[in-house]
């Protein structure tokens, strides 16, 4: 016998009832994903956030997706065109995930404390990473609470042995 089908439609999360919303929070969280350090330097500010919603989206040339929040400073430091990395954490970097999870407001620096190289285009990447991307943004479509911005890899390295971190979430409408 097949499960009964919910239909949801276009509501947003104010508009559903607390059993629908609780459904689908839970069905929403099992999606998997890795967890990711953005760095991202432009003149004198540099910038980094957590992100878990980074996926590969082409072969040739090669590219990710990324979706931050819009309210996130390094969404607004970033227009296409600009330069920012993508580091791939590695199973058991708590440390790292602890520092980039509190967020950082415009002006801070990021990196204190935490280990830092520098690609061949001047992007801070993190030395203790698994591997990073260097990437420059290619554009953003409005997916109404963030950006999906994609991002154009254009080099990058494998920097250790070991596992990525993979994540989910009890509750799809919260990180």
């Amino acid at each position: 016998m097949r499960p009964k089908m919910r239909a949801f439609g276009r509501q947003t999360e104010a508009d559903m009832t607390s059993e629908t919303q609780s459904s689908l929070g839970a069905a929403l969280g099992q999606v998997a994903s890795g967890l990711f350090i953005l760095t991202a330097r432009k003149g004198e500010m540099q910038t980094a956030m957590l992100a878990s919603w980074v996926q590969q989206a082409a072969f040739t040339p090669p590219a990710v997706t990324i979706a931050m929040a819009k309210d996130r400073p390094i969404a607004n430091l970033l227009q296409e065109g600009d330069r920012l990395v993508v580091n791939v954490l590695p199973r058991g970097q708590g440390k790292l995930v602890g520092h980039f999870a509190k967020g950082f407001e415009p002006g801070d620096d990021p990196f204190v404390g935490i280990a830092v190289g520098e690609t061949a285009g001047q992007q801070p990447f993190l030395s203790d990473a698994l591997a990073y991307l260097n990437c420059v943004l290619k554009g953003r479509l409005d997916a109404g609470d963030h950006w999906i911005v994609l991002a154009e890899v254009q080099g990058g390295e494998k920097l250790g042995e070991g596992d990525p971190t993979t994540h989910t979430r009890k509750d799809g409408f919260r990180y």
